[in-house]
């Protein structure tokens, strides 16, 4: 929708999310190393807002921040509790957040400058300018051309690089034509075999489609793995190896409807 329309995308972090948290419940912690009260040694702490490594601070971190977008008149797009929207006299803004991450989309620069002035009043914020990187994903924006690019080829290399496949040969197919394969009677589990789909299916999510039927095929065996499946993985990885340039490229003339 934002390479079609022309839209806005910027990204913004937040500075020490869970520190805003405001508790809804009591919670004591001992008085931290240097700053023990000399006079009351052996008292505990009331928190009044969390603390990083407190279970609650992520869920109190983000009701603080969806009380705070619904407040500048931005609902919440149900099942996705990331997603918020403002539709407001034909103009649209888009927040997505991730953690401490937002990712926001306008439709025109003054209501990214709107929704970007209003978090920097509610929370420390650091303004990155137009989204280039979010989540490991790479964008590339031309406006002239109306096009927009999403990578993950820098993903893809530290994955090669995991699995002592960088220097490997390419190949120009992900799996061997007509390949069958069966349940191991039992998983080698000195294969690393689950972790090297589960690598790649990040990648397959994020931007390559195409690796799709490889990944979905080899994910049936992660109960029940050997040597073979090894090797159609090792395969999958030589032709990540040979595609490292595939992105996903939406341009002005892409559709937006799925």
């Amino acid at each position: 929708m934002t390479a079609a329309n022309g839209w806005e995308l910027h990204q913004m972090d937040v500075k020490m999310a869970f520190l805003n948290g405001d508790l809804d419940e009591e919670v004591y912690m001992e008085q931290p190393d240097g700053y023990v009260d000399p006079t009351y040694p052996d008292k505990v702490c009331r928190l009044l807002q969390a603390l990083y490594g407190l279970k609650q601070a992520p869920k109190m971190w983000y009701a603080k921040h969806d009380d705070f977008l619904k407040s500048q008149g931005l609902d919440n797009i149900d099942p996705d509790a990331c997603l918020h929207l403002l539709m407001d006299d034909g103009a649209i803004i888009i927040s997505l957040v991730y953690v401490d991450d937002l990712l926001l989309v306008a439709s025109s620069l003054a209501a990214i400058y709107k929704i970007k002035d209003a978090l920097h009043k509610g929370f420390e914020m650091e303004d990155l300018g137009e989204a280039k990187v979010i989540l490991g994903l790479q964008i590339r924006r031309d406006k002239a051309l109306g096009t927009l690019k999403l990578s993950l080829g820098k993903y893809a290399a530290q994955v090669l690089e995991r699995f002592g496949m960088a220097e490997c040969n390419p190949i120009g197919t992900p799996l061997e034509v007509g390949l069958q394969l069966v349940k191991a009677d039992e998983s080698d589990d000195a294969l690393p075999y689950r972790e090297a789909v589960g690598s790649v299916k990040y990648l397959m999510v994020g931007t390559r489609p195409d690796l799709t039927f490889a990944i979905g095929k080899l994910s049936r065996f992660f109960s029940c793995y050997g040597n073979e499946h090894w090797v159609a993985i090792k395969r999958v990885l030589r032709y990540v190896k040979g595609s490292m340039d595939k992105r996903l490229v939406f341009d002005k003339n892409s559709s937006c409807v799925l």
